[in-house]
């Protein structure tokens, strides 16, 4: 694995390439980052856009997320078209710096949301794995009691370990993927080709 991030919320995690080791924190390593919460809207062309080079990989990722959602009875996230320029503008800018979330954590855009996962390392094509991989965090011990802390964000849930605080098992990536407090989500792809993002409101 190489690289995921989250952030409520916000998260990274690292998949392909060499293998790391897990920070929640978004200190030094590499596979997983945590970040915090905040709000905003955003613009942009979206999806929707017959220009969008990332067209196709947004529905990739918005598929996977709620097929993801779907074998949890989950509500489907609609896509947050308006925001998902500005999220390719805030992964391309945290690849470039190499600093997960920086974007979404120091309000330097307009799209920030309420919580936000990021990939290093996966690039377009390799999306749908790493959400895989997020997904999957539910089955680490630490991460026990997060589909109990679904309807309500509280990073002191009983056996969920949002950050990986406690024994560096991240549960923060699929505690955003399946959420009830969320309702719609923006795919974002770096134009450097390596790092993603996923923006929930």
């Amino acid at each position: 694995m190489r690289g995921i991030i989250v952030v409520v919320i916000a998260a990274t995690v690292a998949c392909g390439g060499s293998s790391g080791s897990t920070d929640a924190s978004g200190g030094s390593d590499t596979t997983k980052h945590d970040g915090g919460n905040g709000s905003g809207s955003g613009s942009g062309s979206g999806s929707g856009s017959s220009s969008d080079p990332f067209a196709m990989a947004r529905m990739k990722c918005i598929a996977k997320i709620n097929a993801l959602r779907a074998t949890e009875s989950k509500t489907a996230y609609t896509e947050w078209t308006s925001a998902e320029t500005c999220v390719d503008g805030e992964v391309t800018s945290d690849e470039m710096t190499n600093m997960p979330h920086h974007a979404w954590q120091t309000n330097n855009d307009s799209c920030k949301g309420n919580g936000q996962n990021e990939c290093e390392g996966q690039g377009a094509n390799g999306v749908e794995a790493c959400l895989q991989s997020m997904w999957d965090e539910k089955n680490q011990p630490d991460c026990s009691g997060c589909a109990a802390c679904a309807n309500a964000y509280n990073p002191s849930c009983p056996n969920c370990d949002f950050f990986g605080t406690q024994h560096g098992q991240v549960c923060g990536h699929y505690v955003n993927l399946s959420a009830n407090y969320f309702s719609k989500v923006a795919c974002g792809f770096s134009s450097l080709g390596g790092w993603d993002a996923m923006n929930f409101q």
